[in-house]
């Protein structure tokens, strides 16, 4: 019997093959959903966060506003505004503002799953006992992906996205700890609307 494949072998193997490539087809349908036809060409949104930890306050407002250049592919703009306020009740009060503007695009490449490119360029200044000591430009270039979730009618989506800043470790060129960025993760989730 050396190298003599039983018959039932033959006929049993392929089978679970072919039933196991259904079930993880059928299973990756139910997770990842067909996306729906987008209503309309513009989509304007964005994220925000707020975060109250011990003595320090942190505040972020990032509307944005794309342009679907065809289905899968978007281009746009965002608006970012963050603040961070450390309170201190034996010392004075420190608050670091940044805003700027950040041009992406974006590229849907299976069922909700994108990849993300973005350039941000913020200003950062910071006010100490209301007065504003200094204030300096930034770069930072993000790349990574996400996951959107569309409505029934493809007019709105949520989208959670996880990037990573390329420019973190310039961090030492800068000047007085004003760094905006603590890690070189960013994660976010948003909401935006199409028509």
């Amino acid at each position: 019997m050396n190298g003599f494949i039983p018959r039932k072998r033959l006929i049993i193997v392929p089978l679970v093959c072919l039933m196991l490539i259904g079930f993880a087809g059928k299973a990756s349908a139910q997770i990842l959903s067909d996306v729906p036809d987008m209503k309309g060409k513009i989509t304007v949104g964005g994220d925000f966060d707020f975060g109250m930890y011990g003595n320090s306050l942190n505040f972020g407002l990032a509307p944005q506003v794309g342009y679907r250049i065809f289905s899968p592919w978007e281009v746009g703009v965002r608006g970012v505004y963050n603040l961070y306020c450390y309170f201190d009740p034996y010392a004075s009060n420190e608050y670091y503002h940044y805003f700027g503007i950040a041009p992406y695009t974006n590229f849907q490449v299976y069922k909700g799953i994108f990849l993300h490119v973005e350039d941000e360029v913020l200003y950062g200044m910071v006010r100490y006992n209301h007065e504003t000591l200094q204030g300096q430009w930034y770069n930072s270039a993000f790349v990574g992906g996400g996951y959107r979730s569309y409505s029934y009618d493809g007019s709105t989506y949520y989208y959670l996205m996880v990037l990573y800043n390329l420019s973190y470790g310039d961090q030492d060129n800068w000047a007085g700890g004003l760094y905006p960025y603590a890690t070189p993760l960013a994660l976010r989730v948003g909401l935006c609307f199409s028509f």
